[in-house]
């Protein structure tokens, strides 16, 4: 399996293992087959795991933390998300950290390699953001950098997360400056 750099990360597969289809998004399987996919991937040289809680209300995170028994074999990494929205600043932190103990708690870990935003960012004034589903989706720029990042600097200093990105781009002018780490 051929790796390339990844910040932070050091050298990660160049293939990943979404989350998805252990999450059971895309249809029916059972936790052993997920488990089992899991270790398939592991052995066969992928070493970056993408994870988020909406995939399959956790089980995903579930699946992996028994397939490796809060162990995660060497050069393994795994990555987790929070949709964020339009929370107002004022629960922001508290947000991403009940998110990523929760995830931890199903993986069985003490720390995640990569925690991401799962949210777009857009200009405060972007008119999507008139939408009905805008609250839920999309993070304004002024909330993401007077709040948000300052948040997810504090748990990287923390060591709780390893590094964050943004995985919402929502409008690029918006990420340009945003800065992930």
């Amino acid at each position: 399996m051929r790796s390339h750099a990844f910040g932070r990360l050091g050298s990660v597969s160049e293939l990943t293992l979404g989350g998805g289809g252990l999450g059971m998004l895309w249809g029916e399987t059972t936790e052993e087959e997920c488990i089992a996919t899991v270790l398939e991937a592991a052995a066969s040289g992928i070493t970056l795991i993408d994870l988020a809680p909406r995939y399959g209300e956790g089980k995903a995170e579930s699946v992996v933390g028994k397939a490796f028994g809060g162990r995660l074999p060497a050069g393994i990494r795994v990555t987790s998300k929070c949709l964020l929205g339009d929370t107002p600043a004022r629960e922001v932190e508290t947000r991403l950290r009940e998110s990523i103990s929760e995830s931890l708690a199903r993986l069985h870990l003490s720390r995640l390699d990569v925690f991401f935003l799962h949210s777009n960012v857009v200009p405060d004034d972007h008119p999507m953001r008139r939408h009905p589903d805008a609250m839920r989706r999309m993070t304004p720029y002024s909330r993401f950098v007077d709040t948000v990042r300052p948040a997810l600097e504090r748990l990287v200093a923390e060591g709780v997360i390893g590094a964050w990105g943004l995985t919402g781009i929502g409008h690029p002018s918006s990420s340009a400056n945003a800065r992930p780490h």
